[in-house]
């Protein structure tokens, strides 16, 4: 089409691009089967059938309108009047790509086919319009379904970018992102979501009653001077020392901070030491200090001691109130009779409330049944038959108990991963990271675990993790890594020698068969025998003095490669580093 409109403006140069561009374009509609000299030949036609080119006046799309507002009844004006509304409205939505689409229809409605582009324009760029109404959600929705192992916050951020962008934009990065697999994954999502609810827990969101099931016996672990110093660790972000001095000062905000400071540094950066002295300092200041803003701190050792510091009078008082309660409850259980006694530890002042039994009633503590249960998992069973061999075991309640809640969770994933693979199911496929199990699509390549602790996607054909778009056998693992490493280090032992005297290795490059070592010794670099001059080469000997050493070379290499793969015995070489050698020794 350019190259007929520059045709049509050296035939009428008294018309405007845009004019031509217009009138080509009604006919291109209109007439779509002429050719395109027939074409051409009416534009030129429409356009010189208008007097006055000395003074065009008005576009050539306003004079026609004219004449079509004589006769709105005609079908073919009414269509020809869309025409020209429809190519306004595509060139104004390719100009101002982020426009409203309706928008820019009812202004190019309303403005009719009179309207001219370079005021449309220079309205529009002054004036404003409305722009799309852009769904970040929408498109992050997209973004989660075609990449489900994708770390979502990450596709967040992306989407916020891409809505700014044209459609071709999202196509292009899920291409990128299956090709490179290179995106943060949910795995990773999931491990700094959990460790950002950790962290919070201490800074945030604490809890005694959480705390003491972590730590029975705080004074005890926090004092303990076998425990490392959070504070002094290599490496130490100075964010981490900042935060531990304005949790002093803040804790202490009618002492100097020179005084604080001075503390800190005796007690050697040890925060639980320089509390236990400063709770013992008297006040230097009338008026507390304002609190300080905490910095950033992701050391969670630190952020557990601070923790204990900052509630170490509430806790102590919980802790008493605690004990107190239990030494009446366990005093009114000896009044009433009531204490039980281990089957497997013997502790035979029991209250009820720690005692948990089999099906049958034989009595255990909480720690032994816990010590117990544990073993066996780590032995592969999910079968726990009481303590006593009564022919019981053990209810689930009884394990929810005693356990740990993510070791209760991991055995209630392994008894029903057994429990499907009992049953037979067809297709039925198992993560080959954890004990997760289910029936894949039968299309996809692709084992999806979705055990929450693992979330791994792993190749059905291999069962190592995806490797998403290589095939198989162009992946390496750690053993064909093993097979090709040792391979290699045979290979290169090929080409070096090692001196008899001082066992010193080294490699030709060049000249005669006679090595002479850095400590003195001659040898032969063809057989390694020890010499003591020239006499060991000549005519008629085994040894020549000058040779071929690429292609000695070359063979000794494939020699060392052939008896490697012997050693290595009847095993599969995915990566043969001896295959075209040759290339390397070139013997011309």
């Amino acid at each position: 089409m350019d190259y007929f409109v520059e045709y049509l403006k050296e035939l009428c140069p008294h018309r405007s691009e845009i004019q031509i561009r217009e009138v080509f374009a009604i006919i291109n509609e209109e007439r779509p089967e002429d050719s395109p000299e027939q074409k051409v030949e009416n534009a030129f036609n429409m356009l010189s059938t208008h007097p006055d080119f000395d003074n065009p006046g008005p576009s050539i799309v306003q004079e026609i309108s004219e004449e079509i507002n004589s006769d709105d009844s005609n079908d073919e004006i009414i269509a020809w009047r869309n025409n020209i509304i429809n190519l306004h409205h595509e060139q104004l939505c390719s100009m101002f790509p982020d426009a409203c689409e309706k928008f820019m229809w009812d202004f190019c409605q309303n403005q009719g086919p009179n309207l001219q582009m370079d005021q449309a324009i220079d309205a529009l760029s002054k004036g404003g319009y409305v722009k799309k109404v852009v769904d970040v959600n929408s498109i992050w929705s997209k973004l989660v379904d075609a990449l489900p192992g994708a770390d979502p916050s990450y596709l967040r951020k992306e989407a916020e970018k891409l809505v700014m962008q044209d459609e071709n934009s999202m196509m292009e990065f899920l291409n990128a992102a299956v090709e490179n697999n290179d995106y943060p994954t949910m795995d990773e999502y999931l491990k700094n979501q959990e460790e950002e609810t950790t962290l919070n827990f201490y800074k945030k969101n604490f809890s005694i009653d959480k705390f003491l099931e972590q730590f029975p016996n705080p004074e005890t672990y926090f004092n303990s001077p076998n425990r490392p110093n959070p504070l002094l660790q290599p490496m130490l972000p100075p964010e981490d020392l900042n935060y531990a001095l304005v949790f002093l000062y803040n804790n202490y905000r009618k002492i100097r901070k020179r005084h604080v400071d001075i503390v800190f540094k005796l007690n050697k950066k040890c925060l639980f030491a320089s509390c236990t002295y400063l709770d013992h300092l008297p006040n230097g200041m009338k008026t507390e200090r304002p609190l300080e803003p905490n910095p950033e701190c992701r050391n969670l050792p630190l952020l557990q001691e601070i923790a204990y510091l900052k509630h170490r009078k509430l806790i102590r008082k919980v802790m008493k109130y605690k004990d107190q309660t239990y030494h009446q409850f366990k005093e009114e259980a000896r009044v009433l009779g009531l204490l039980e006694t281990c089957g497997v530890c013997g502790e035979d002042e029991l209250i009820p409330e720690e005692c948990f039994n089999c099906k049958k009633g034989c009595m255990f503590c909480k720690n032994c049944i816990q010590q117990y249960v544990e073993v066996r998992m780590g032995d592969g069973l999910t079968n726990f038959p009481c303590c006593n061999d009564c022919d019981s075991d053990f209810d689930v309640h009884v394990l929810q108990m005693v356990l740990p809640r993510n070791t209760f969770e991991r055995l209630m994933l392994k008894i029903q991963s057994e429990e499907v693979k009992r049953a037979n199911v067809d297709g039925l496929e198992t993560c080959p990271f954890c004990e997760f199990a289910s029936i894949p699509p039968t299309e996809s390549k692709v084992f999806k675990c979705e055990n929450l602790e693992c979330l791994k996607e792993s190749c059905r054909l291999c069962r190592h993790e995806s490797h998403i778009p290589k095939r198989c056998n162009e992946i390496e693992y750690d053993e064909d890594v093993r097979r090709r490493t040792f391979i290699e280090n045979m290979m290169t032992e090929a080409l070096a020698r090692t001196c008899y005297k001082c066992n010193k290795k080294f490699i030709k490059s060049n000249g005669c068969n006679k090595m002479i070592c850095t400590c003195g010794a001659m040898m032969c670099y063809l057989c390694s025998q020890a010499i003591t001059g020239y006499g060991h080469f000549g005519d008629g000997k085994t040894c020549q003095l000058f040779t071929n050493d690429a292609q000695i070379d070359l063979q000794r290499v494939k020699d060392n490669a052939e008896k490697a793969k012997v050693e290595l015995g009847n095993v599969e070489i995915k990566f043969d580093p001896s295959q075209g050698i040759e290339g390397f020794f070139p013997t011309k």
